[in-house]
């Protein structure tokens, strides 16, 4: 089995990021099943400048969607049998879904549904305001408002790149997070960005004062296998009937021919797969 997985983040940029994403998800992953990392085209977000910085304003995070979209195609073409959305954003979700027949998971929908297996409530502790609101909105539309304890941001607020590092003053500043979380309720800590999650695997911090600090990427990688797994032996798939309703092919061919872009291939991609061809030169 071969799962793609989605970063939203360039992966050229956060080189230890990517190093841990292969390694968790070798390590993670039962024999059998592999884990490919992608990451968005080098040269999407401009330099120095933190993904959730660009992604914050609504059109570019739009624009910035349309390669999950492209990403999705491109996996079904190679042969993939799930693809993993790495981002808490859950961009292009639904579209990603309306594209294709392999599985498509992501990591806000995902994490959210398990730790309502975990525990009664569950608290996100995201890194700056505008995550905490995003990731209100989406427990709101996945209807699990009821079993959000609360969002708690840490303070004060983390950039994408401190996560680069072993700083100590993130690791205190999440574990204060996690201790307001659990005074709001919470049974069940979600660490709410991917490069926090990787940060938080090298430090193995797995609970908080008893409470269960979720692994998000982890249990993405289950997630995808485990429909990839439904669909071939069941033969389980989403619904076509209106919410992921596929485009005819003769629409998709009308915008690819309308589209001077064009389609992205695999090796667009950043990530350990990168070819070094840059898709927005």
């Amino acid at each position: 089995m071969k799962i793609w997985h989605q970063s939203f983040t360039d992966l050229q940029a956060f080189p230890r990021y990517c190093e841990t994403l292969v390694e968790h998800a070798r390590s993670t992953v039962p024999s059998g099943v592999r884990v490919v990392i992608h990451g968005v085209v080098p040269g999407t977000y401009p330099p120095g400048v933190a993904p959730m910085d660009f992604n914050s304003h609504p059109f570019l995070r739009m624009n910035n969607g349309r390669q999950v979209c492209e990403a999705v195609l491109a996996a079904e073409a190679a042969g993939y049998d799930a693809f993993a959305l790495g981002c808490f954003f859950d961009p292009a979700l639904r579209e990603a879904r309306s594209l294709v027949d392999i599985p498509v998971v992501s990591l806000s929908e995902t994490s959210m549904l398990t730790a309502c297996s975990l525990g009664r409530r569950f608290a996100v502790v995201s890194l700056n305001d505008f995550q905490s609101q995003l990731t209100e909105d989406l427990a709101y539309q996945y209807g699990l408002t009821q079993r959000l304890a609360g969002i708690v941001t840490m303070a004060p607020a983390v950039s994408l790149f401190e996560l680069e590092t072993n700083s100590a003053s993130v690791k205190a500043r999440f574990l204060q997070a996690c201790r307001e979380a659990v005074a709001l309720g919470a049974e069940v800590v979600i660490p709410g960005d991917g490069v926090l999650n990787a940060f938080l695997v090298r430090e193995k911090v797995l609970h908080v004062d008893g409470v269960v600090v979720m692994d998000p990427l982890g249990v993405l990688f289950h997630h995808a296998a485990y429909f990839a797994q439904l669909r071939c032996h069941t033969g389980l798939s989403v619904s076509r009937r209106q919410f992921f309703a596929r485009p005819p092919s003769q629409f998709l061919a009308h915008m690819r021919a309308a589209d001077p872009a064009g389609p992205i291939h695999e090796g667009h991609f950043s990530g350990p797969l990168h070819t070094g061809k840059n898709q927005l030169e």
